[in-house]
């Protein structure tokens, strides 16, 4: 009889399986204790993160809402301070303020601290007459305000006109005293309704908004959805004028609630339990193995029974089917595997009994040959264990190649011999191979794109993650998997911000935009989103693809571009774009307010001088140093202003006169301290032009323009003061940029013209030479005075090219005197400091005189003191080459200057010129006597010759020749002549000597 005990029931160890798998569990357990804490504690401080974020937002909201509103009582007082009729106009301008502050209720004024008028009217009318000084709930903040002169802030409290608010009231001081207070009032529901406490409650929060009340130790409550206290809430504290707003915040459901831990020990006693099982069935595993064993003998004899079984049901499958007999080196193979090649069986006749291993070499693509080849020769030489496998392609009968996957195993006896066959499978895997590359080719573009990608299931967790995910955000895909994108939220969109986004994505299918979220490190950026759903064929939702491009580099170059727009890069002050934008806007309110404003144009004194003494550098950190100190002054609505170079534009709103003049000394008066730059304290000062709206200008363009005008109206005035717009200004420096502009045209269409002074010899009477003079006479404007014209010129630098004008023509003039048969006599011609610092004056005028066929000693050219006091050793230095190359020199205007006695006697100079202003009053003046008689000693002493110039009178003549002067020129000998009364006066002289 058979014996029907199962080998299964043969010796099993059940009861230690047992004890092995309650060791396992009772360590899990430990284990997984330990985690439990660990994930409590960590829950717990996110749980704090969290609200902690939640309240730090909404704080930031309600303080950023309250500083707005506050703000207005600013604005009113400075209206206030600098409007004589702020009462009269207080509806206008009370009305205009209530759009710019949505939250304010209403506007007031109180002056001498009784309410008078309020903004609007209507339901408000119950405050007038309302002293605040004197009520009950308000009157103990309302002094302390009077008293520290800062803002104070009231409430919640029931407002007179009904209604809980804020009352807000800033003490107004005029010239030191007390004028009364501007009021704001905001209603509390407003408040609260902005800064959307009330959505706390949806989120599952508890919250409190509380203040210390006027009293020490007494906590008011403003808000809340709870009177209980809270359990270790979250504080945010709210800074206010004078005092401090809290906002307290804990979960409703508690920070750390009981059901928490139930769902957290559940799975962990569930995993202790899994882990025992598995030691059990492990151990139940390895005994069953040798059971197996003896079960795979057996199977082994069945499938041998059954191959041709098998070989059937593999000719169904349409998968090729091969034999490999080792001995013979004999390959077989089914029809199908020639079929999924477009061959035939039959093609390949051996005998009747074909070999088709050299066939199949044959077949092998080029680039496959030899690896498949030695794959199947090493699995065979290696004693054919475990399972063959090997991929190649064959070439197909329509010429194109096949992807095969070769599968195979050797054949073994029940001794585990083997019996010296290898049967195996052919496979077509084209389709796969294409597939694979497909996906390798997606595989790399997803993890090597610069956009970060993040796919979520249907229930929104993340299921994958790109590397550029990983770089944006600091999550590592590990930390990213099974998280909700919430995990990135930063906080700064609203549920309606979401909730119409996801109504896009249901409705198209894909939304995007630009969304602030929150890095791993805590940074907020901006981020371009693009999110997609993918459906199946019934529009089911299988996954969700968001693509994310970090645009925070895009962002600073906006407000790059912005900055560089709007602001000077040097001060970082506003530039003309900026200045101009603002104008606009504070004349169109002066418009409207019926008031005043005023534009001052500042530019630095002698800045040329720092910049080319110092260098560019030094005079940068000094604009800088400027602009920092004078921004001190500036007042909140005020617009200080660098268009460019060293000038400077502040726009002052609602400032008239009185208030610019004050504005302007208080900021020379800012400059009186040095500045230190590079280790130098330097000094600088600023003249300020001024012009006001409406009598100087209706826009920015004539208030700038007229505001210049005054600028230079307060250098001409000896810098370092201040000056006022005048139409007369106006009049002058049209006139001057018409000279300027007319002088440009004048040498080339020939319109100036020289006269010649006569000089005469004291004692002889001989004419001795000429001063050539220029004029010019436009042909519009008329006769223009070298006073005039002459400054203009240097100003302009136009003096060089109209000096060199006047060498050439005068030269050309004694050559034409020559060519007459005249004797001309030597022209004296004054020099300008712009051509005396020329270093190739010398050069120029050998030119000239080349170019008049002149000897030099026809020449003689005149200096002034300042021209060769500026830098004296140069100025030797360029004496001695125009005294080498023959040409005289004298000194002009001597005496009204300042001159180096040591530095006179180097100048290699023939004559000494007394200006006419010392000539003038010689005969009534004796301080005037004394002054010519030194310069003519002085003059006598170092042997040079002296001439007087502006002697009108005989009176004035026989003076100076009793005092020894040699020479003289002006009215009393003769006026200045054209060229051709001096051709005949030099005619007359020539008569006379014969």
């Amino acid at each position: 009889m058979t014996n029907s005990r199962s080998p299964l029931t043969e010796d099993y160890p059940r009861a230690s399986f047992w004890l092995a798998a309650l060791v396992t569990f009772l360590l899990g357990m430990g284990l997984f204790s330990y985690w439990v804490m660990d994930e409590r504690s960590s829950h717990l401080r996110e749980k704090r993160l969290q609200t902690s974020t939640q309240a730090a937002d909404r704080a930031r909201i309600l303080e950023a809402h309250l500083r707005h509103s506050l703000s207005a009582t600013y604005t009113l007082a400075t209206f206030v301070r600098n409007s004589e009729s702020i009462q009269a106009r207080f509806e206008t301008i009370a009305g205009d303020m209530l759009s710019f502050y949505p939250n304010v209720h209403t506007l007031s004024l109180a002056p001498g601290g009784i309410v008078s008028h309020v903004m609007p009217e209507a339901a408000n009318q119950g405050i007038i007459g309302f002293n605040p000084l004197e009520d009950k709930t308000q009157g103990l903040e309302t002094r302390r305000a009077r008293q520290s002169g800062e803002l104070s802030v009231a409430g919640p409290l029931d407002l007179v006109q009904g209604g809980q608010g804020m009352v807000a009231r800033y003490p107004v001081r005029i010239n030191g005293q007390f004028w009364g207070f501007t009021g704001v009032t905001i209603r509390l529901q407003r408040l609260l309704e902005v800064s959307r406490l009330a959505d706390l409650e949806a989120q599952g929060y508890h919250y409190q908004l509380w203040r210390e009340g006027p009293e020490p130790g007494n906590r008011q409550f403003i808000a809340g959805n709870t009177q209980a206290p809270l359990h270790a809430p979250v504080e945010q504290v709210i800074s206010l004028p004078n005092n401090t707003w809290t906002l307290a915040m804990a979960p409703t459901a508690g920070w750390a609630p009981y059901s928490w831990l139930g769902m957290a020990w559940a799975p962990a006693v569930m995993a202790a339990a899994l882990l025992a099982y598995l030691v059990k069935a492990l151990l139940d595993l390895r005994w069953h193995k040798r059971y197996l064993q003896r079960e795979v003998l057996q199977r082994t004899r069945e499938l041998t029974t059954n191959l041709e079984r098998y070989r059937t049901l593999i000719a169904a499958s349409n998968t090729g089917a091969w034999e490999y007999f080792h001995s013979r080196d004999y390959l077989q193979c089914s029809p199908e595997y020639f079929s999924m090649l477009g061959r035939l069986h039959s093609d390949y006749p051996m005998n009747g009994q074909p070999n088709l291993t050299e066939t199949w070499i044959d077949l092998l693509h080029p680039e496959d040959r030899e690896a498949a080849w030695a794959t199947f020769t090493r699995y065979i030489d290696a004693g054919a264990e475990g399972m063959y496998e090997n991929r190649f392609r064959l070439k197909h009968a329509a010429g194109h190649w096949v992807w095969i996957l070769s599968r195979g195993q050797a054949l073994r006896d029940e001794e585990g011999e083997l019996r010296g066959i290898t049967v195996g499978t052919h496979t077509d895997i084209s389709q796969q191979v294409e597939n694979e590359a497909q996906l390798e080719l997606a595989a790399k573009v997803f993890e090597r794109g610069s956009e970060g990608v993040l796919i979520t299931d249907a229930e929104e967790r993340i299921v994958m993650v790109n590397n550029a995910f990983s770089r944006i955000t600091g999550y590592s895909e590990e930390e990213a998997l099974g998280q909700r994108p919430s995990m990135l939220s930063s906080g700064r969109h609203d549920p309606d911000f979401f909730r119409g986004m996801w109504h896009e994505i249901e409705h198209r299918g894909v939304w995007q935009g630009e969304v602030w979220n929150r890095r791993k490190n805590g940074e907020i950026y901006p981020e371009w989103l693009s999110v997609s759903d993918l459906t199946d064929d019934e529009g089911r939702t299988l996954y969700y693809i968001g693509i994310i491009s970090d645009i925070s580099r895009l962002k600073e170059d906006q407000e790059e571009i912005h900055r560089l727009a709007y602001y000077d890069p040097l001060t970082h002050l506003p530039n003309r774009s900026l200045l101009e934008e603002r104008a606009t806007f504070a004349l169109k309110i002066a418009e409207r307010t019926d008031d005043t404003l005023a534009l001052l144009f500042l530019d630095l004194d002698n800045f040329k001088n720092i910049n080319d003494s110092l260098g560019h550098k030094a005079g940068d950190r000094l604009l800088q140093a400027f602009a920092e100190r004078l921004r001190a002054m500036v007042r909140e609505e005020d617009t200080f202003a660098r268009p460019g170079g060293d000038e400077f534009i502040l726009l002052l709103p609602s400032t008239d006169a009185s208030g610019a003049a004050h504005a302007a000394q208080k900021l020379l008066t800012l400059l009186n301290r040095p500045f230190r730059v590079d280790g130098y304290d330097l000094s600088v000062s600023s003249s300020v032009g001024i012009a006001l709206y409406p009598e100087d200008g209706d826009h920015l363009s004539q208030l700038y323009t007229n505001a210049d005008i005054a600028m230079y109206r307060a250098k001409q005035k000896g810098r370092n003061t201040y000056s006022f717009f005048t139409p007369e200004l106006q009049t002058h420096y049209v006139r001057l940029m018409k000279i300027e502009n007319a002088l440009r045209q004048a040498l080339e269409t020939n319109q100036f013209e020289l006269y010649y002074q006569p000089q005469q010899e004291m004692l002889t009477g001989a004419t001795i030479g000429f001063e050539a003079l220029l004029r010019w006479t436009h042909p519009e404007i008329g006769t223009i005075s070298p006073g005039e014209f002459i400054p203009i010129a240097e100003s302009s630098g136009l003096i060089v090219p109209l000096g060199e004008w006047v060498l050439r023509e005068a030269t050309q003039q004694l050559r034409r005197w020559i060519d007459d048969g005249i004797a001309p006599p030597k022209i004296a011609i004054n020099l300008s400091a712009a051509q005396f610092h020329q270093p190739s004056l010398p050069d120029l005028i050998m030119t000239i005189l080349d170019d008049a066929s002149l000897p030099p000693e026809y020449l003689e050219l005149e200096l002034t003191e300042s021209m060769t006091m500026d830098d004296p050793e140069r100025a030797v230095d360029m004496i001695n080459r125009l005294h080498e190359a023959g040409v005289s020199l004298s000194m002009d205007d001597f005496g009204t200057g300042y001159s180096s006695l040591s530095y006179l006697k180097r100048f290699k100079i023939s004559k000494l010129k007394i200006d006419q202003s010392f000539v003038r009053d010689i005969t009534r003046d004796n301080d005037d006597r004394v002054i010519i008689s030194t310069i003519i000693t002085l003059a006598q002493s170092l042997g040079l010759r002296v001439i007087a110039e502006g002697v009108e009178t005989r009176e004035q003549q026989e003076f100076l020749r009793r005092l020894g002067c040699h020479d003289m020129q002006g009215y009393y000998f003769s006026r200045p002549l054209d060229a051709e009364r001096a051709s005949e006066f030099l005619r007359g002289a020539t008569a006379l000597l014969r």
